[in-house]
């Protein structure tokens, strides 16, 4: 199933709120199997969206998924233009009435309410209802000519509630193969290196595909293939995964992340600062030890482009180039650390271990 999100909302176009909305459908979308090529965020304007649907359907999506607009106010039309898209009648629900109305008055304390607050009690004819125990507004799924339009709450909260207790239990018929991954995390190697080194697996990717992800100092390599299991995946998998693992074996980290990395291999160190720029050295603590094996030492050097860290681990000397200030770049300058601790340390075992001999 090609499903496309739609997240209506004036609020989120100004960046007054985080579009969590999106990321929630995404993973369910996943898990279930479904293909998101699109998703779209659009205020609260009833020709937009009109438009937005219309453009989903027309690029391809058998299911748009809505968040927002479903509440009282005038401004809230996603139910009523989804429905006016594909042709079906409004109808007005005696049961979901008692329902609205036993809501609002157990959360404003109000005995007569609103009347405006009765209109989330009009659903599309024929159409599903996705309950929402968590707020007045329920969802609900409506179809016509193979076109299915999913209509969810925009507060997030609700959202997760109906998405888990009543969206995904109603998708579940319509469930596919899942897309399954496998992550390698690799160091001291390019992004620009390994897509020459994996070129020709990348070139000829079909069920398996491959991508890469260049991060702080890492670069993650991306394995995905749907399959109807973790079993049927693996199998499938296999082949392409030893093909990666004899060419950069030695540059992948089998921890999930640099940090885990290094305090797997840490020795007494000590840090001593010569500027007023810190690194964020808590998880170094531990480690801490008036009789160190490896002297840190950290200074910055102002240029005419900004400031250069540079770092010392015993007779050892790099730099970390920053624009303006370091601590503008202190993601930059801490993984740059990590990675570069993390090799002098491997080294220096390896060192110890052979005059040992």
């Amino acid at each position: 199933m090609n499903v496309e999100i739609i997240n209506v909302g004036t609020e989120l176009l100004l960046g007054e709120i985080v579009n969590t909305n999106a990321t929630l459908l995404q993973k369910v979308c996943r898990d279930l199997g479904f293909d998101v090529y699109y998703q779209s965020v659009v205020g609260d304007n009833p020709k937009r969206l009109y438009e937005c649907l219309k453009l989903a359907f027309e690029r391809g999506a058998d299911c748009v998924m809505t968040t927002g607009g479903l509440g009282p106010t005038t401004d809230d039309l996603t139910k009523e233009l989804s429905a006016q898209y594909l042709g079906l009648e409004m109808v007005y629900h005696e049961e979901e009435a008692k329902k609205v109305d036993l809501k609002c008055r157990y959360c404003t304390g109000v005995k007569d309410i609103p009347q405006n607050n009765f209109k989330q009690a009009y659903y599309p004819k024929g159409a599903y209802i996705l309950e929402n125990d968590m707020g007045t507004a329920n969802g609900c799924v409506m179809s016509k000519d193979e076109k299915m339009i999913i209509n969810l709450p925009g507060p997030p909260k609700e959202l997760k509630y109906v998405v888990e207790h009543s969206l995904v239990p109603y998708l579940l018929k319509y469930k596919q193969d899942t897309i399954y991954t496998y992550e390698y995390l690799t160091m001291f190697i390019g992004e620009s290196k390994l897509a020459e080194v994996l070129s020709d697996l990348i070139n000829a990717q079909k069920q398996v595909s491959i991508a890469l992800y260049a991060g702080e100092e890492t670069v993650r390599v991306r394995l995905a293939v749907k399959a109807s299991s973790q079993k049927e995946a693996d199998a499938l998998m296999i082949s392409t995964k030893k093909q990666i693992e004899e060419r950069i074996h030695s540059y992948i980290i089998f921890e999930k992340d640099l940090k885990e990395a290094l305090l797997k291999n840490m020795v007494p160190i000590s840090i001593a600062y010569k500027n007023d720029f810190r690194l964020q050295d808590e998880f170094l603590k531990p480690y801490l030890s008036n009789y160190p094996e490896i002297e840190i030492v950290i200074e910055t050097k102002q240029v005419d482009l900004g400031e250069i860290v540079i770092v010392h681990f015993n007779d050892y000397t790099f730099e970390v180039p920053t624009f303006v200030k370091a601590e503008y770049s202190y993601a930059k300058v801490e993984a740059r650390f990590i990675a570069q601790l993390y090799r002098y340390i491997k080294n220096f075992k390896k060192e110890k271990c052979q005059n040992l001999m």
